[in-house]
């Protein structure tokens, strides 16, 4: 699953932003579909983590897509995990051009997840969840109910509980 993970990372971060700006780029399109299956088949293996888990409440209460969500979670949960993820998201990182193995692993594994910040920037994906109206409010209630999907909090680099998916959800709402 790692191989299609890599080739999927690879293929839509080269290619989604173009796909998004020319719907009418069929080479683009076809690259961000190729990269989509090749996604599926890898966290059909592999499974997902804590963007995942943490959607599934968030969707519930936004009425909002899973993708859509996720993109705005994932790179809150990439730096929640950079301590026990740190060689995956330099894999990363090497893979889509923005490090070298001259770069340590944190160094590249912080570019990877600033390269995905601002790639889901230029598309048009929210930066927090306050633009998808969760508020402090609903906190608790997501952190607990995020923990449902223990298949995905189990598979999640750094271990996850209430509080640390609070964590999680606080610099989500916040941007930081």
């Amino acid at each position: 699953s790692d191989n299609y993970a890599l080739s999927a990372i690879k293929l839509l971060f080269s290619n989604l932003e173009r796909a998004v700006e020319h719907a009418d780029d069929i080479e683009a399109r076809s690259a961000v579909m190729l990269g989509a299956t090749y996604a599926g088949l890898a966290f059909g293996s592999g499974g997902t983590g804590a963007a995942h888990a943490i959607q599934y409440p968030v969707g519930a209460q936004t009425h909002t897509a899973h993708g859509l969500g996720v993109g705005i979670l994932l790179p809150h949960t990439m730096d929640f995990n950079l301590q026990d993820a740190a060689a995956d998201y330099a894999e990363i990182a090497r893979a889509i051009g923005v490090a070298s193995n001259r770069e340590s692993n944190e160094v590249a594994a912080r570019a990877a997840i600033a390269s995905i910040r601002a790639l889901f920037s230029r598309i048009g994906i929210p930066s927090t969840l306050r633009d998808i109206a969760i508020t402090e409010d609903h906190l608790d209630s997501l952190s607990a109910r995020s923990m449902n999907a223990a298949r995905l909090i189990e598979n999640n680099p750094t271990r996850l509980n209430p509080a640390a998916v609070k964590q999680i959800l606080t610099r989500a709402l916040q941007g930081a």
